[in-house]
């Protein structure tokens, strides 16, 4: 059995294995991050930056760049450092969902397939969880919004 390791261009498993190592550590990271993303813009700044800095393709350099200036913004407007993090594990689930569909049709006989298959829903549960304390914040920070509004 040959993974193909020495091919110019390696194979969609490949690319899917090499990405769900780094899907599982970024859900960790963006459920991370939307948890302390109350303490300012400069959690998503990091967090943003880490990405870019981690992430081995375009797609990742795009998304943490994207956190990056949605965290930049936070400090302008602050609920854009909320969205910011809702958009880093919306990215990194996304991700893990192509890596599903890719294990789908491809790998089921190698060694790998089931680690990198549990790698992708780990990244995929963490980012979705993400996703939901992130959304918590929002509805707490429009909650806050409507009784300032109402007690002034």
């Amino acid at each position: 059995m040959s993974l193909n390791l020495n091919a110019a261009t390696p194979s969609a498993y490949i690319e899917a294995v090499n990405d769900a190592r780094v899907v599982r550590t970024f859900g960790l990271i963006a459920l991370l991050g939307s948890i302390l993303i109350f303490i300012g813009g400069v959690v998503a700044i990091g967090v943003g930056l880490a990405v870019m800095g981690f992430g081995s393709s375009r797609y990742y350099r795009v998304l943490g760049l994207a956190v990056v200036i949605l965290g930049i913004l936070g400090f302008i407007i602050g609920p854009f450092r909320i969205i910011a993090s809702i958009v880093l594990a919306a990215g990194v689930a996304w991700k893990g969902k192509n890596i599903l569909n890719t294990l789908a049709v491809e790998g089921k006989e190698d060694a790998d397939w089931q680690v990198t298959r549990k790698r992708a829903i780990t990244g995929i549960v963490l980012s979705v969880i993400g996703i939901l304390i992130s959304f918590g914040w929002l509805g707490l920070l429009l909650i806050g919004l409507m009784v300032r509004g109402v007690g002034a």
